[in-house]
């Protein structure tokens, strides 16, 4: 109870960051997939055990990259090409299938579908969060339905709960993603404008 309670806590905290594009998240987060890992492990949900490990390392890189920026150009919100979305769900579907084989092959878990789809669009999703693209709120929203239902299915209450509030938080974040790209759009404009 205690690692499903505060390993929530520390979620929602480090996304909560994420939303207001404060590089708090990133440290927060160190500490939030510290505690799941744990979590994960003793429920026998090995993907998001796996997945947890990568979300340490990739909280390092985008915090690396959120720092980096402000010491230089400023990482900017961005979107996928056309080209890149259709990478990225080649990519999903094929992270799917592996993470379902090794599950059915090494593991007894008994939400092994879910876990490899929730796996494969979290690591995707992360990625895209590392980068500032805005995409990373649609994924999520949908990983986050999947996530609550497996995790209520597992009896794991607090993360079940988390992930209702993700659902939510991926909405505002997505809002605020968007206002705050076309502020810096229209910002962008008027200097140029300005300047001419």
């Amino acid at each position: 109870m205690f690692l499903d309670l505060f390993g929530a806590l520390t979620s929602i905290l480090s996304t909560y960051y994420f939303v207001r594009l404060d590089s708090k998240a990133w440290s927060v987060g160190l500490v939030a997939t510290s505690l799941n890992s744990l979590l994960y492990w003793q429920n026998a949900i090995y993907a998001d055990m796996t997945l947890e490990m990568f979300y340490f390392f990739s909280n390092c890189y985008g915090w690396y990259l959120w720092r980096q920026s402000h010491s230089q150009k400023e990482l900017a919100i961005g979107h996928l090409s056309k080209k890149q979305g259709y990478l990225l769900f080649i990519a999903v579907i094929s992270g799917f299938l592996l993470i379902l084989g090794l599950l059915k092959m090494f593991t007894h878990s008994n939400v092994a579908v879910l876990d490899a789809l929730t796996t494969a669009l979290s690591l995707a999703a992360q990625l895209l969060m590392c980068y500032k693209i805005i995409t990373t709120w649609i994924l999520w929203f949908f990983t986050d339905v999947l996530y609550a239902y497996m995790y209520l299915h597992k009896r794991l209450a607090f993360h079940g709960l988390m992930m209702f509030i993700y659902t939510v938080m991926a909405v505002v974040g997505y809002i605020s993603w968007t206002r705050q790209r076309d502020n810096r759009l229209k910002s962008t404009l008027t200097d140029r404008v300005h300047y001419s």
